[in-house]
């Protein structure tokens, strides 16, 4: 009795595998929801989950975007009862957490959108696509504010050292040519990128190496390998967008369907197309046979599995497949001679030896199916209630392929038959970008930089900036300047009794319009380049590393959350993240401004 009720079970079971057809269930689900008929369509969900559940299909992103694109558009009682049954279809689907989150913020319950937004970021990086997204889009931000940080570095330190720079180049001017000639030559030596035909970026980075004898030590370290930086940053974000934004390889998203059992019906379709080019590859049919019918197609998948037993007669796990579609039709005596064959081919075919168990059962042959059984169980091992072998289970059951197979499927493929399926060399695209006009700016600015600083520092010193009144001099033997005061201040300060009181305050007024002008100097470039004030200051790392988070939330805010993040997820609350993003960059342009302010 017991045995006859699972044959009865079995029956069942496999007459509903063989209407199972997914895409005109879906259309059924359609039709519900277009009339209004929420009853219609629930019930064809009903049914929808059931076919998946026996194709052991556990997501579809794809029917599940469908459903949360209907809720959004009708919020109600219809809207929640699709975006419960996208939750059931495909629970780790993104959209559907953040569309729950947006209705919970709407109705005040904050902790719940709070909670649903947490998971539904998790859900994006658990989500194959969507995390190679998320992870190309932080890769671009974080790349992009580096460069952004350095070139804001550039600018401020540029500036910072250009008087002195235009002091020695005057000097120098005035040495080798007639003083009415020397401001000439110095407007010509601090432009001379543009005299030789080279555009602004070249005339930043000249600008910015000739400015390292100036520098502190540490400070000159960092210059050198903002430079090193600068020059990486193209060919990096090549790096990102070929490697992280673009589509996977096809082979891959096979992959990845067969790992986590998931629908795409446009890889299918993509996969299928290229079945003229790969007519011959019996795996290639046995991968194709798979999709067809996890995809709800069990009549074109058995073409494909009978086309793989054709090229390969030494492929056993195409048999199991043909036996178990054949057996699913109800031809059971068809369906013990292709397991047969299949456990001549192997016998350590678990799969065969299972399903031919729930054959013999049907034919009443009891004895042979139990033994059948133990067969399978013996063979699976440990495996066995993983596999779904274990006890008298009377579905049928599938080997899983998975992307180990697609692997050992493009290992048989020729040169030409990767190039196919997508599959090239590896992309000379970043390296080439190590030659583009930006790269090579900074790559010649970093090795000039050392050669400028060396010679100048042997043969051609720095002029020196006194700490008094601002005065840029150059320390020559008998001018009396020390290395913190220029002869003015050393006069009028050290040396008071030989200085008349005029002198002393004409002296003084020019120190306080000095110091009026560095303050304001100090104050507009602290609040504007947050951390500017203290890399040159001295402190050179804290600097860097307020700078880089100052714009990283900054361009967060204004750039690539309102551009990048929508095309990721367009049912991210955006705004309330720029707002964040925002707030904290004013923190610490706030901070850094008053930094600047307070310092002396």
């Amino acid at each position: 009795m017991r045995r006859s009720f699972l044959t009865l079970v079995f029956a069942l079971v496999a007459s509903t595998t063989v209407h199972a057809s997914l895409t005109d269930t879906w259309q059924e689900v359609q039709a519900g929801l277009a009339t209004g008929d929420a009853d219609r369509a629930e019930q064809a969900l009903q049914v929808l989950r059931e076919e998946a559940a026996e194709l052991e299909v556990d997501r579809m992103p794809a029917f599940a975007e469908a459903l949360v694109t209907w809720a959004e558009a009708n919020p109600g009682a219809g809207g929640d009862m699709a975006l419960r049954t996208a939750f059931e279809l495909d629970p780790k689907y993104p959209s559907a957490h953040f569309l729950r989150a947006r209705w919970s913020w709407q109705t005040g319950d904050y902790a719940a959108a709070a909670r649903q937004n947490l998971r539904g970021w998790l859900a994006l990086l658990q989500y194959d696509s969507s995390r190679r997204g998320v992870i190309g889009w932080l890769l671009l931000w974080t790349v992009t504010t580096v460069g952004f940080a350095f070139v804001a570095m550039i600018v401020v330190v540029t500036l910072r050292y250009l008087r002195d720079f235009a002091f020695d180049a005057h000097y120098l001017s005035g040495k080798l040519f007639r003083p009415a000639n020397a401001w000439v030559m110095t407007f010509v030596l601090i432009l001379l990128p543009l005299f030789a035909g080279l555009g602004p970026v070249w005339l930043a980075a000249y600008l910015f190496v000739m400015s390292w004898v100036y520098m502190s030590q540490a400070l000159r370290i960092w210059a050198f390998v903002v430079c090193l930086v600068l020059a990486l940053v193209s060919p990096t974000l090549a790096w990102v967008q070929h490697q992280k934004l673009r589509s996977p390889q096809l082979t891959t998203r096979v992959g990845t369907i067969l790992d986590q059992r998931q629908l795409d019906f446009s890889t299918l379709g993509e996969f299928a197309n290229l079945e003229g080019e790969l007519e011959e590859s019996a795996s290639y049919h046995l991968l194709l046979g798979e999709l067809y019918r996890m995809h709800g197609e069990p009549l074109t998948a058995i073409v494909e599995f009978q086309k793989s037993t054709l090229l390969d007669q030494q492929q056993s796990r195409a048999l199991v497949f043909v036996g178990n579609l054949t057996m699913e039709k109800g031809d059971t005596q068809r369906a013990i001679q292709l397991y047969s064959s299949a456990l001549k081919i192997n016998e350590r075919e678990a799969f065969a030896y299972q399903n031919l168990s729930l054959a013999f059962d049907l034919n009443r042959s009891f004895r042979e199916g139990d033994s059948a059984r133990l067969r399978a169980r013996e063979i699976a091992g440990r495996d066995v209630a993983e596999q779904g072998l274990r006890g008298l289970d009377p579905r049928i059951r599938y080997p899983r392929l998975s992307s180990a197979d697609v692997e050992s499927f493009i290992g048989e493929l020729s040169a030409d038959e990767k190039m196919t399926v997508g599959i090239f060399s590896s992309s000379s695209e970043p390296f080439q970008q190590l030659f583009s006009p930006i790269a090579w700016v900074f790559l010649i600015a970093a090795v000039m930089g050392l050669v400028v600083l060396f010679i100048r520092l042997r043969w051609f010193s720095a002029a020196k900036e006194c700490t008094k009144c601002g005065k840029v001099y150059r320390l020559e033997t008998g001018f009396g300047e020390s290395t913190v005061y220029c002869s003015q201040c050393v006069s009028v300060f050290l040396k008071r009794d030989v200085v008349s009181i005029e002198q002393q305050s004409t002296k003084l007024g020019h120190i306080k319009r000095w110091e009026r002008l560095t303050a304001v100097f100090q104050h507009l470039v602290g609040l504007v380049v947050p951390g500017s004030q203290h890399f040159l200051g001295g402190s050179v790392v804290r600097g860097v590393i307020i700078g880089f988070f100052a714009w990283l939330f900054f361009l967060g805010a204004v750039v690539w959350v309102p551009l990048g993040l929508p095309r990721i997820e367009p049912l991210i609350a955006t705004g309330k993240i720029q707002i964040g993003l925002f707030v904290l960059y004013l923190m610490i342009a706030l901070r850094s401004g008053i930094a600047a302010w307070n310092r002396r």
